[in-house]
């Protein structure tokens, strides 16, 4: 006796919905594209599960040998600097995945349009949980920024956003690459703000779109790029908004988003998909990161 297998069935298992899964991902997650991938490529499939990140102390405070010391044309003794460098694991420790199934004797006559809503459907999924515990984790998300700018369910001032401008800057984070990620109603909140709504004080302070939708909304305001996000953690009554570089969290998606699908006897003979997608997620430098409490 033989039993047929997903091996010997492989050239009538439909794979189209892998491509429809995974532009769905991408085109509903807000917060992944923000994060930091330079790491990717160290933990491709079947590379193992973490990656070793060492750190790096910015030197400052350089010796002078020369005028207002005395010592200029002396040859006086060198002092040697001796960094002790810290290492940070980033692993891959998460499974997201979203299945269903149908019985088989439904499986010829529900409308062939199902298969790729369903498709779609489970991307979207993935990629609004996987938004949903970046935003929520308070070890390495958003939440786990230490400094906190704003007040729970208060409007976002100006002075909010110059705050963060401003902590951003003395931590010497780059110029490019800072993403402010607000809440539906503290977009509202920003675009109340008369200097940000004239476009008279585009040049030096940026504008926003009052009708743009989930994602990109505008920018720079200051220095930061805007995005809109429903997926953010709240707070005693508002939400907790961000203002980040991307260097403040790495991410690092082992497999992407990916559709299996067979058939099941044993439980009684059904249809069944699999979506899924392994990553994982963490801080790495808590400066660079700041809660931002509003609505």
């Amino acid at each position: 006796m033989a039993d047929m297998t997903g091996t010997t069935l492989a050239s009538y298992l439909a794979e189209v919905w892998s491509p429809k899964v995974s532009v769905t991902y991408r085109a509903k997650t807000v917060l992944v594209p923000l994060m930091d991938h330079r790491w990717e490529p160290e933990l491709g499939v079947g590379m193992g599960d973490t990656v070793n990140v060492a750190g790096f102390t910015q030197n400052t405070g350089a010796a002078n040998r020369g005028a207002g010391t005395g010592t200029f044309g002396t040859g006086a003794t060198l002092t040697f600097t001796a960094n002790t460098e810290a290492q940070t694991q980033i692993e891959v420790d998460r499974f997201y995945y979203m299945a269903d199934r149908r019985p088989l004797e439904m499986d010829g006559q529900v409308m062939p349009a199902l298969n790729p809503l369903l498709a779609a459907g489970r991307g979207q999924a993935i990629a609004l949980q996987v938004d949903a515990d970046l935003a929520s984790d308070n070890s390495n998300g958003l939440d786990a920024f230490s400094t906190v700018v704003g007040t729970d369910n208060v409007d976002v001032t100006e002075d909010d956003l110059i705050t963060i401008q401003t902590n951003l800057n003395n931590q010497n984070a780059p110029d490019s690459d800072r993403y402010l990620v607000v809440s539906p109603a503290t977009f509202a909140s920003i675009i109340k703000i008369e200097a940000i709504r004239n476009q008279l004080y585009a040049p030096a302070i940026g504008s926003l779109s009052g009708n743009a939708g989930q994602g990109f909304v505008g920018g720079p305001v200051y220095s930061l790029m805007v995005f809109m996000s429903n997926n953010l953690e709240s707070g005693s009554n508002g939400k907790k908004n961000a203002g980040f570089h991307t260097e403040a969290i790495a991410f690092i998606e082992q497999m992407s988003t990916q559709t299996l699908q067979d058939v099941n006897i044993e439980d009684g003979g059904f249809r069944q998909f699999l979506t899924f997608q392994t990553c994982g997620f963490k801080e790495i430098k808590d400066a660079f990161g700041n809660e931002l409490d509003g609505k």
